[in-house]
């Protein structure tokens, strides 16, 4: 945890499959309702749940293919009523679960066609309740509404193994494109708007935006090991 300028605060966490413990921790959100962080930790296969302090709340998952289950997720997203929203990246699907964790629905399968997916990654919620997904190894996102109905494309030949991905006040997508070394930022209707760090950015994996408009980006590249601000 850093402050807006970037200074240390604390950290919590360390290696293993215990409560608070992480192995490879992939997606990070913030439940806005209560600051409780929401971590994917991604190879013990479950969300964890922590207070804006770093102590740990409670879990929920465990690996396998079932409902409820997870093959490495590596986003998570909640929404305006405290559902968790889940990208469950190896099981090529979208979960969703109600505040408490408990299962509600799933949708999704591995393919190419419209609602399928291949390992999606990122995942946001659009204010009209719609989920926003992108596949890295669809080379796209795509947007469903709440039920998990396809609702329309994003991005496809415009990104490149496109990762974690943010939704801003305006339903504008942010997401990482690290394979073109770039963020490219869609309008809800998948038109692009702008790309952001060409030419600056060393395989940008994560993406969002601050209250005061800044972009920012971590860079898992063999340059760079950072945070970078726009």
């Amino acid at each position: 945890m850093f402050d807006r300028n970037g200074k240390f605060l604390f950290k919590f966490g360390s290696k293993g499959n215990g409560n608070g413990q992480f192995n490879s921790p992939c997606g990070v959100t913030v439940d806005q309702r209560n600051n409780q962080i929401v971590v994917a930790d991604s190879s013990n296969h479950r969300i964890q749940i922590f207070d804006e302090k770093g102590s740990f709340l409670r879990v929920f998952g465990s690996q396998g293919s079932g409902d409820g289950l997870f093959n490495d997720p590596y986003g998570v997203a909640v929404g305006q009523q405290g559902n968790y929203v889940v990208a469950d990246t190896y099981n090529h699907r979208i979960q969703i679960f109600n505040s408490q964790g408990q299962f509600v629905r799933k949708f999704g399968s591995n393919g190419e066609g419209n609602g399928e997916m291949k390992s999606p990654v990122g995942v946001g919620l659009l204010s009209n309740g719609n989920i926003v997904g992108s596949e890295s190894g669809g080379n796209r996102l795509q947007v469903f509404d709440f039920e998990g109905n396809f609702v329309h494309m994003v991005g496809a030949g415009q990104v490149k193994d496109p990762c974690h991905l943010f939704v801003d006040s305006d339903d504008n997508i942010l997401v990482a494109d690290p394979s073109n070394g770039r963020i490219q930022v869609f309008h809800q209707n998948g038109n692009h708007i702008k790309t952001i760090g060409s030419g600056q950015l060393s395989n940008p994996l994560g993406v969002c935006m601050d209250q005061e408009g800044r972009v920012v980006v971590s860079e898992v590249g063999s340059r760079a090991h950072r945070i970078s601000i726009f």
